[in-house]
């Protein structure tokens, strides 16, 4: 199978792509104004301590206070276990962003064990080490533990633990036990060790000198932490495309386009110092067309913003999101080539599958997710249904369930929640049918009018460029995204000026070359 990754960078947004036999797979997005905090690291003091739900607020510095329960609390001389060792690999490497659902699983640092009363372990005004587990969702501040994780490219440095753990993917007997051996001899003495999938196959010097990294970046945390004041953050998470080339840059990936001379530098100095065979597969993108357009990238997204997705046989799959569960939904629609009924709905369904695997993985579905295959009456073609599911899910790396055909005739798996859905990252309740629909956010819009100019400007020679929107579109470009706009024009050289006109549609605008 052929892997490439596409970085595409700009002054407001990162988008990345994973394209699988030249079909984008897979896309995370990281606003600049949005930048999540998991993963960051801050010197905080307890605000309140709440005994009857076990749990305390502490100020970190934010607009809200963070949420520390008790079971996220490190208790000195309490044996950590290895539950907590074998989840922190899987969960690093799909945290990228955070999950609106408040049951999105997330790094069990609440594993089981015995939780003392909460005030015995934290008292108001105590000051303490917290780390961003699940990031701020609408009322609610950030979500925080001092159980500490630093993730490096073969090892995760857990500070104060003792545990040497290993993660799940790695399968093979005798490749685990090399690497615990490995990691048991290593191991500092105050902190614990948890192997990652990637370092399947590497020597014990280049585990090592990962080791190595994490020790000077946990010292650098601990005196950065002696010297600044309550509170304050202490350490901060990597950016998007450095943290997907740490976790998820493996030996299947062949190529990584980068369209960006500084992030190119960037990841290219990162590789150099952490993961040397990936930097001969960065490569510099200066095209004068989109990375994205390139690859169809832009066409595959604008795609899975839409309710209905149309079959090559002239079925079609419809796809719900709803708070509670996914519900996907396959017709037949025109498709009535075959003998009869029950082959008709058997060949429908086939395709079906690997369309709503290639959606859930694109559209990063999770949660409980129900289909409605078209109906079979034939056992036989429900256990290859089931089969070809299966085997279409081994190809996602997100754990997921497929479980047996429910007693309605549906068939109910689930997908481990990673992040937001590309669904919620872009879109918002529509304004003009009260909630009941989905369009495009004006963040959104304006994000790809932004792409736009960028895209015009390498394209033909000019000295200013005029953009003609909606005014309300225009609003937006003068006050909330201003600042992106004037780093766009850094970006770009050239000056950017703004027209509204009140007749063109919201979602629509023009880039004029002047």
């Amino acid at each position: 199978m052929s892997i490439e990754l596409l970085v595409n960078v700009s002054p407001f947004e990162t988008r990345i792509a994973r394209i699988e036999n030249g079909l984008a797979e897979e896309v995370y997005i990281e606003r600049e104004r949005e930048r999540g905090l998991k993963g960051n690291i801050y010197k905080g003091r307890v605000q309140r301590v709440i005994p009857g739900i076990q749990a305390a607020f502490v100020d970190i510095g934010l607009e809200k206070s963070g949420f520390l329960y008790a079971g996220d609390i490190a208790i000195p001389d309490v044996p950590d276990s290895p539950d907590l060792a074998e989840d922190i690999d899987d969960e690093i490497k799909d945290s990228d962003d955070t999950d609106n659902d408040d049951d999105a699983e997330e790094v069990n640092t609440s594993y089981h064990r015995h939780i003392p009363p909460i005030n015995t372990l934290l008292r108001d005004g105590q000051e303490i080490l917290v780390q961003v587990s699940k990031d701020p969702i609408a009322s609610k501040g950030p979500r925080l533990t001092s159980l500490l994780s630093i993730a490096g490219r073969y090892l995760v440095y857990l500070p104060g633990l003792s545990h040497v753990g290993i993660a799940r993917r790695l399968e093979g007997k005798e490749e685990r036990q090399r690497l615990l051996d490995i990691g048991e001899k290593i191991r500092p003495e105050k902190a614990g060790l948890i192997i990652r999938t990637v370092a399947e196959g590497h020597s014990e010097q280049e585990i090592k000198d990962d080791l190595a990294f994490l020790e000077r970046l946990w010292a650098g945390i601990e005196k950065r932490q002696q010297q600044r004041q309550t509170p304050s953050n202490v350490h901060t998470e990597l950016n998007l495309y450095l943290r997907v080339m740490r976790d998820y840059v493996d030996n299947e990936v062949e190529k990584i386009h980068i369209d960006s001379k500084e992030a190119y530098q960037s990841m290219k100095k990162f590789a150099r110092s952490f993961m040397p065979e990936v930097a001969k597969r960065l490569y510099y993108y200066p095209g004068e067309r989109p990375v994205f357009d390139v690859y169809g990238v832009e066409e595959e997204v604008n795609r899975a913003l839409k309710r209905k997705v149309s079959l090559k046989s002239g079925g079609h799959i419809v796809i719900d999101q709803t708070e509670a569960l996914i519900a996907i939904d396959v017709n037949s629609g025109s498709f009535v080539r075959s003998r009869n009924m029950e082959e008709t709905g058997f060949k429908t369904n086939l395709e079906a599958v690997h369309e709503l695997v290639h959606q859930l993985r694109l559209r990063n579905l999770g949660g409980i997710i129900v289909i409605d295959f078209i109906d079979m009456q034939e056992d036989e073609n429900k256990t290859r249904l089931l089969e070809v599911l299966d085997e279409a899910l081994k190809r996602d790396k997100t754990k997921t369930h497929v479980v047996q055909y429910s007693a309605l005739g549906l068939v109910e798996m689930t997908r481990k929640r990673t992040r937001d859905s590309l669904g919620r990252m872009l879109l918002e309740s529509c304004r003009h049918c009260d909630s009941t629909a989905y369009t495009k956010s004006p963040t959104t819009i304006c994000y790809q009018l932004f792409r736009e100019i960028v895209a015009e400007a390498r394209a033909y020679p000019c000295e200013k460029l005029m953009v003609i929107a909606h005014p309300k579109l225009i609003d937006l470009m003068l006050g909330e995204e201003s600042e992106q706009v004037t780093r766009l024009e850094k970006f770009l050289g050239k000056q950017i000026a703004l027209k509204s006109d009140a007749a063109m549609d919201f979602e629509h605008f023009e880039v004029a070359l002047l």
